[in-house]
């Protein structure tokens, strides 16, 4: 049995298992107005840009607290109270941004749809149909309530021959699938550090188009959560940020933003992910799990497992049993009841996979769950 890598292997949709050197970046104490933060700041922001394709287009503009505060700032920031917000929903992400925008007093309509099949060009432009009124749209590109990955292509293809401005929810896919921005003419795209870029929580990062945001200038009804105040603040002091920072947090990023650029971008971590996703997938199916979804619908950050039909299952001891040996699992969300889902996002490679399926045998024979 190959060695564990980490003390504790955190295998939900993120937060996740980092490695020690982002960990390292939080022992230190900065000044949220010395050079060098600035310069941390700026850098992040530089790379983040740069792997989306928006240096020439958008900004990028983050913003304390979770990337939910940050979806609920471009609302606020972007979708004027005399616009209408269509928000596509095919899980529970998507259910949560329909939740902010109507606790904003957004004027939304939605577009509901199942986990599959995915959203098609024809629901999009039904949808526009019956409110042609819609001046935004909004989804969720990778859904890790159930694991669907979006396809955000098609529905920028329609925004765009329709005049409309797309806003999505990247939380879960940014650096680890391909986004370009420009090319997709984005109004924002919404990101997490603690996703593929393997950092900690506690900030939110929204990529705006220039164009859009300079339009926006007053628009923000919340004083903290205005976009637009925030980029003029940094823009004029050069990175500062306008309230207190988590400095921490942002050392972790940089950390994080550094291991990224040494694994060669996107593309490497999408091919360890995809890896280490197939790879558990196979597991489980070989120790007769099924899988909520089919493969070619599924994001390769998350799987998501029906719950064994065994009269001895059940997922608080399946979970305690896991956690024991050091391996933190995540039930399915209402969306997905009767599931559970592990993550394979974060510092994990081929080695931790296989120490995740003899950790699940474990756990199933101590559970008297048997095959």
């Amino acid at each position: 049995m190959t060695d564990p890598r980490h003390d504790h292997y955190l295998l939900t949709p993120g937060p996740l298992t980092v490695p020690p050197s982002v960990k390292e970046q939080m022992l230190r104490d900065r000044s949220p107005n010395s050079p060098e933060f600035l310069q941390l700041t700026t850098g992040i922001c530089d790379y983040l840009l740069d792997i989306a394709n928006g240096t020439e287009t958008h900004v990028c503009v983050p913003l304390q607290g979770s990337a939910t505060y940050t979806n609920e700032a471009v609302m606020q920031t972007l979708v004027p109270r005399s616009g209408k917000i269509l928000v596509i929903q095919n899980g529970y992400y998507g259910q949560r941004l329909v939740e902010l925008a109507t606790g904003i007093g957004l004027n939304t309509v939605t577009l509901d749809l199942p986990m599959v099949p995915l959203l098609t060009r024809e629901d999009v432009e039904a949808a526009l149909a019956r409110d042609p009124d819609v001046t935004h749209i909004m989804l969720c590109h990778a859904e890790t309530g159930t694991g669907v990955l979006n396809p955000i292509e098609i529905v920028a293809e329609v925004a765009r021959e329709q005049g409309k401005e797309l806003i999505v929810d990247a939380v879960a896919s940014f650096a680890g699938f391909p986004i370009d921005v420009a090319a997709l003419d984005l109004a924002a795209l919404v990101i997490s550090p603690n996703k593929c870029l393997e950092s900690v929580p506690g900030i939110g990062i929204a990529m705006v188009r220039r164009t859009a945001l300079e339009a926006a200038q007053g628009n923000c009804p919340s004083v903290v959560l205005d976009l637009h105040g925030q980029w003029t603040h940094m823009t004029d002091t050069g990175g500062g940020w306008r309230w207190t920072p988590p400095t921490h947090v942002l050392g972790a990023l940089g950390e994080g933003v550094k291991r990224h650029k040494a694994e060669g971008g996107i593309a490497p971590r999408q091919a360890r992910y995809l890896e280490n996703w197939r790879l558990l997938v196979d597991g489980l199916r070989q120790r007769g799990f099924t899988t909520l979804l089919p493969d070619d619908v599924a994001a390769p950050i998350i799987v998501t497992v029906h719950d064994p039909d065994h009269p001895a299952y059940s997922f608080p001891a399946f979970h305690a049993a896991l956690e024991k040996q050091g391996f933190t699992i995540f039930p399915g969300r209402l969306t997905a009841a009767g599931t559970f889902r592990i993550g394979i996002m974060g510092d994990i490679v081929a080695s931790d996979i296989f120490l995740i399926l003899e950790a699940i045998d474990t756990a199933l024979a101590e559970i008297g769950v048997t095959s």
